[in-house]
């Protein structure tokens, strides 16, 4: 890397991952192994109205009210106190209260002070109005929230880190539905992934494999029963100040501060300048403190942005008190990760998929002579985890979607021999964190660890210009899951096909999947050779290592390699001659 450090902005899905391989690894390692609640605001969920969209659309109302000679007395006061919260006299502007504030000369400067005071801006009050009547029907919330569009790279990160099991508790400041949209996406419309929690009652609700605390309420939920969710929107100055000792949110608000007490935390566009955040951990730190030192364990705040806001420092010197005066720098560059949401999710779902299929790797390869080189494999691993991360450089979003569609197409057709049931759905490897692969039988027992072989053999020929994997030509099933390409000239792409079983590879043959008589077939166990007597082209002992220029389907297994080779090097020569044409 040369010039200047990235920002939050520039930062590349590469350099957050590299992040997470260094100083942040013990903090990457914590949030797989289920550690970690996220955090979530507004700066998370860009398709969202923004707080300046909202702070427009309330400024416009009051000023077409204010000049209406019909409503003059009764708005023109509101617009002034709404002005005067960014230091401007209505008289400094009278002679644009005509023209759309939008075209105003001061409205940039008007809007950037009233975002860092938003809920003053929506405390202003009208007479004979209710309480929120600036943010129900000045800004009208509902209208400005209506379409939303599709769930974006961080919504759908999120669902793979709840469906993959690494995050189970997510706290949100935020309105919208993206989260909820996401999984339920992903997922394929399964029920019992998320409970969303909004107001009380919805705490007695069927649990799910994670938690949504949507403490400043939920837009859907206001617009489709606004008699009951209504009152739980938050957004006033008087709503956060009463927020912390109101009745009636005792329930939600004792399932928010149990989040900031026993998990540790990764907040992302979350400024914390609403005092009910300072307040929530600042009761966590008084029932069970957040200790600093905090090695061997990974810290417990982590915030995703380009600076530490005065919001984020003020909860830091409450969590840690004293210590933050004897460990400032310490403490503030552990809990800075200077990467947007977006980068951050991403390198944490590729980062997870690698290290389960590692895990899995390692498990099995247990007893067998390759452990001592597992690392190696590891290694490779790692390098094509990197490389699709480089395909992160554009439109992540874009990025996502076509690799969750690649990979569960993969998988799929691994496990079940047969093409994804929902295009835009997510083949998850195990609902469980990390840590507990070695002891998810089912898991193990699913082929992964064969998989990750494969895939790090595969990635080793290309790191060393054997041939080169792209994804396949087209969503027919005689695609496969990858192409594979020699580098030598006149090299004819290979349609490659990963099964954990010689059943899958039947099921394949009898759909007609390998009628294009050039695909490699990688089997995880070895039942395809047992059956077919060492009949099938893939074990041809008298062939020759290397290319013959002959097609043909090849049948690889990844069982019957690490059984007939002692060591990597070995395994990976092995390899390379039954799959090189």
């Amino acid at each position: 890397m040369s010039g200047a450090p990235s920002t939050a902005t520039t930062i590349s899905v590469s350099e957050a991952l590299a992040k997470f391989d260094g100083e942040f690894a013990a903090m990457a390692t914590a949030l797989e192994n289920g550690e970690f609640a996220l955090w979530v605001g507004s700066g998370i969920s860009r398709q969202a109205p923004s707080l300046g969209d909202l702070i427009t659309r309330a400024i416009e109302f009051l000023r077409q009210k204010a000049v209406d000679p019909a409503e003059t007395a009764k708005y023109r006061p509101a617009l002034s106190r709404a002005l005067k919260l960014a230091g401007v006299e209505i008289a400094d502007v009278e002679a644009v209260l005509d023209v759309e504030f939008t075209q105003w000369p001061a409205y940039a400067a008007i809007r950037e002070v009233l975002w860092g005071k938003y809920s003053d801006l929506l405390d202003v009050r009208l007479p004979g109005e209710s309480a929120d009547f600036l943010l129900w029907n000045a800004v009208d919330i509902r209208e400005a929230f209506s379409n939303p569009a599709p769930p974006a790279a961080e919504h759908l990160s999120i669902a793979i880190l709840v469906l993959e099991g690494a995050i189970s508790e997510i706290v949100s400041a935020n309105w919208d539905g993206f989260i909820e949209t996401a999984i339920e996406q992903l997922a394929g419309g399964t029920a019992g992934n998320l409970q969303v929690v909004v107001d009380p009652g919805n705490l007695r609700d069927a649990p799910g494999k994670a938690r949504l605390l949507k403490f400043h309420g939920c837009i859907i939920h206001a617009t489709e029963t606004p008699a009951i969710y209504r009152d739980f929107l938050i957004a006033s100055k008087t709503q956060i100040i009463n927020w912390p000792e109101s009745p009636a949110l005792a329930a939600m608000r004792g399932e928010v501060i149990s989040a900031a007490t026993n998990l540790k935390a990764l907040m992302l566009g979350l400024s914390l300048q609403d005092g009910n955040l300072q307040s929530v951990f600042a009761k966590a730190k008084h029932a069970n403190p957040w200790p600093w030192p905090c090695t061997p364990h990974a810290q417990a705040h982590v915030f995703c942005e380009d600076q530490i806001g005065e919001g984020q420092r003020q909860m830091l010197k409450t969590v840690y008190a004293d210590a933050y005066n004897n460990h400032m720098d310490e403490i503030e560059g552990s809990a800075h990760f200077r990467a947007w949401g977006e980068q951050v999710l991403l390198a944490l779902v590729l980062r997870l998929i690698a290290d389960k299929l590692a895990a899995l790797m390692r498990c099995r390869l247990e007893g067998n002579a390759m452990a001592v080189g597992a690392d190696e494999l590891v290694a490779s691993l790692t390098q094509l985890r990197n490389a699709v991360a480089v395909g992160a450089a554009g439109d992540r979003t874009a990025f996502a979607n076509a690799a969750i569609a690649m990979w569960s197409r993969m998988v799929s057709l691994f496990r079940a021999g047969r093409l994804p049931i929902r295009s835009n759905a997510y083949e998850l490897i195990s609902g469980g964190p990390v840590g507990q692969l070695e002891h998810d039988h089912n898991a193990r027992a699913a082929g992964f660890g064969e998989l990750g072989i494969a895939l790090a053999l595969l990635q080793h020929g290309e790191a060393n210009g054997l041939w080169r994997l792209t994804g396949p030509s087209d969503g027919e099933l005689v695609s496969g899951a990858l192409t594979s390409t020699a580098t030598w000239d006149g090299a004819q792409p290979r349609i490659v096909f990963f099964v954990r079983s010689a059943g899958v590879a039947l099921d394949l043959k009898k759909q007609g999947a390998f009628s294009n008589d050039n695909a490699i077939v990688i089997h995880a166990d070895d039942a395809w050779h047992q059956l077919q007597a060492g009949a099938m082209t893939a074990r041809r002992p008298k062939r020759a290592p290397g290319r013959t220029g002959s097609t043909g389907t090849l049948h690889v297994s990844v069982t019957q390699l690490l059984e007939s080779e002692a060591d990597v090097a070995g395994l990976r020569k092995r390899f390379i001659s039954e799959v090189t044409l």
